[in-house]
């Protein structure tokens, strides 16, 4: 059983998947967090309710979202039967920053087996069908 709940914070919360999606414009001049503009872009804070993140609950693990993005991304990755390596996925990125620091690294080894992938993944699906029936921009 999975659950998904997207909540709203008053300042921009970064996921531990934002850095492998969303450039900093001036991440090399100021830390990552602090930039000022990202590209592409996190989604726009809500007047009222404010930026809006995800939390998807399954198995036990809670994984973070702060856009529909790193949403498809995360299923991109986890979706495929023969995971990529993190030197891999860290490359693509191109700063530098080492393995150990991607999302995927980070991932508990006991969730990365491909019959718990399958379970993330359909719940992610399910997330992100969730938010596109209540017409939720992400």
């Amino acid at each position: 059983m999975s659950k998904s709940k997207l909540i709203y914070t008053e300042s921009r919360k970064i996921s531990p998947v934002s850095y492998w999606v969303h450039y900093g414009m001036d991440e090399h001049d100021r830390p990552y967090s602090q930039c000022d503009d990202y590209t592409p872009p996190f989604p726009p804070k809500d007047p009222v309710k404010g930026y809006p993140y995800l939390l998807v609950t399954v198995i036990g693990f809670e994984l973070e979202f702060a856009s529909s993005l790193e949403l498809d991304h995360c299923i991109e990755i986890l979706m495929q039967r023969n995971l990529p390596t993190t030197t891999y996925l860290s490359e693509q990125r191109g700063t530098g920053q080492g393995p150990n620091s991607h999302w995927l690294s980070r991932l508990p080894s006991e969730l990365k087996s491909w019959s718990k992938r399958e379970r993330i993944v359909a719940a992610l699906i399910k997330a992100k069908e969730k938010l596109l029936s209540e017409k939720i921009r992400f």
